[in-house]
C-alpha cells in the first residue's frame, strides 16, 4: 500500500479538519519504506490555475497518482500551510530536483519572491473561489442526503401517526403527529425507507437508501400516551402517514487530506447512485463497506475489474484443462466521502472503464 511521508501528512492534518484519530495513526506508522513519487509523463514545469480546477486534477498533471498531493505541496514556507487555500490565478511552480524530491510551490525554483504583489495599505479580502479537494458540486447535496438506514435505524425511529386534519398528505407549514421521539431533539428529518443496498456477493442487505422527504421542527412535546405535534418546515415529497424520522443531520464539511484506504480492503462496488447500471468520472458509487471496516472520509480506494479465469491445456493442447486466474485490472479511482456502518459513497474520479456493481473496491 502506497503511504504519505509523516511529517507532511501530519502538517496537514494540524490544519485540515475531519482527520480522526486512527488516521494520524496510521500516518505515524508510515516509514521510509513507501513508495517513490512518480512524476506524470509530460509533467509541465509550471501551470496557471483556472476557474473549476481542483486538487486532484491540478495533481493529476504533476503525478501519476494525484491522490498522493499531500507529498509533493511545499508545505515548510508561507506560501503554502495548506494547498487547499490555492486560487485561480495563481502559478503552481514543479520544482524537479528538490532534496526531499519533487515538489510544487507558488514561486519558480531557485526564487525567494512571494506569490502575492506587495500593495499600498488597504483594506484585503480572502477569495471566496479556494480549490476544492475534488469537485464538490457532484456531491454537495449528498453530505446531508441520501441517507442510508438499517436495522438499527427502522427500531429506533419515530413514526409520522397523523396528518393535520386527517389530510392524506401535506406539505410545508403542516402539522403532522408523531410517537416514539427522543426526548430533547427539536429538529426532525422525516424519511421513507427505499431502495435496498445488497451486497453483490452474497445478496445481503446492507441498508436502504432511503428517501428524505422533509424535515420537522416538534412544537408540542411528546408526552406519557399523547402524540407529539410537529410543524412541516422543508418538503421534498408530500409527507405520509407512516412515514418515520430521525434526528436532523449537519452536513459535512469535506476539505480532506487524501489517504489509502486500508491495505487490507476486499469490498466490491454495491450500486451506483439514481438507480443506473453504470457510471463513469464524477459518478457518485456505494461500497459494501463502511465504518466496520474502518472506512474514512477522505480515503482513495481503486477500482478493478475482475478479468476471469483462461482455460490452459498444456504446451500441445492435450492436456488436462487447467483453469488459470487473470490478473485484475486496474481502471479507476474513487474517494470516500460519505460514510454509514456498512456502506460508504465515494465520487469516481479517474475510470478508463464503466464503472458497475460487483467491481472491487482495493487498497489503491
Amino acid at each position: 500500500m502506497k503511504r504519505f511521508s509523516s511529517a507532511l501528512f501530519l502538517a496537514l492534518a494540524a490544519l485540515t479538519t475531519g482527520v480522526t484519530g486512527s488516521a494520524l495513526a496510521q500516518a505515524q506508522s508510515a516509514t521510509a519504506s513507501k513508495d517513490k513519487l512518480e512524476l506524470a509523463d509530460n509533467a509541465p514545469d509550471s501551470y496557471t490555475v483556472v476557474k473549476g480546477d481542483t486538487l486532484w486534477g491540478i495533481s493529476g498533471k504533476f503525478l501519476k497518482s494525484p491522490w498522493r498531493w499531500p507529498e509533493i505541496w511545499k508545505l515548510n514556507t508561507e506560501q503554502i500551510k495548506n494547498p487547499h487555500w490555492i486560487y485561480p490565478g495563481q502559478v503552481v511552480y514543479l520544482d524537479r530536483n528538490g532534496p526531499n524530491g519533487p515538489t510544487l510551490s507558488l514561486t519558480a525554483p531557485g526564487s525567494q519572491a512571494s506569490p502575492y504583489e506587495k500593495l499600498s495599505p488597504q483594506v484585503y479580502s480572502t477569495p471566496a473561489n479556494a480549490l476544492s479537494a475534488v469537485p464538490l458540486q457532484y456531491i454537495q447535496a449528498l453530505l446531508i442526503e441520501p441517507l442510508v438506514t438499517d436495522a438499527a435505524d427502522l427500531a429506533n425511529s419515530g413514526t409520522v401517526i397523523a396528518l393535520q386534519e386527517d389530510r392524506v398528505v401535506i406539505g410545508a407549514n403542516s402539522t403532522v403527529f408523531a410517537r416514539h421521539l427522543a426526548p430533547g431533539q427539536d429538529a426532525w428529518s422525516i424519511y421513507r425507507p427505499g431502495t435496498p443496498i445488497k451486497d453483490p456477493i452474497n445478496g445481503e442487505v446492507l441498508g436502504y437508501e432511503s428517501v428524505l422527504v422533509g424535515n420537522a421542527r416538534v412544537t408540542t412535546p411528546e408526552n406519557g400516551s399523547t402524540a407529539a405535534a410537529l410543524q412541516v418546515t422543508k418538503v421534498k415529497h408530500e409527507v405520509q402517514a407512516s412515514d418515520l424520522l430521525l434526528p436532523t443531520g449537519k452536513e459535512t464539511a469535506f476539505a480532506p487530506v487524501p489517504r489509502p484506504a486500508p491495505a487490507n480492503l476486499d469490498a466490491a462496488v454495491a450500486s451506483i447512485y439514481g438507480g443506473l447500471e453504470q457510471t463513469g468520472r464524477f459518478g457518485i458509487i456505494t461500497i459494501n463497506a463502511g465504518r466496520d471496516k474502518y472506512i474514512e472520509p477522505g480515503q482513495v480506494i481503486g477500482l478493478d475489474r475482475y478479468r476471469g479465469n483462461a482455460t490452459y491445456r498444456g504446451r500441445t493442447g492435450d492436456e488436462k484443462a487447467q483453469y488459470i486466474p487473470l490478473p485484475s485490472e486496474r481502471f479507476g479511482l474513487a474517494m470516500v466521502f460519505r460514510v454509514f456502518n456498512r456502506v460508504s459513497y465515494a465520487i469516481v474520479l479517474d475510470s478508463s472503464l464503466p464503472v458497475q456493481v460487483g467491481d472491487s473496491a482495493v487498497a489503491p
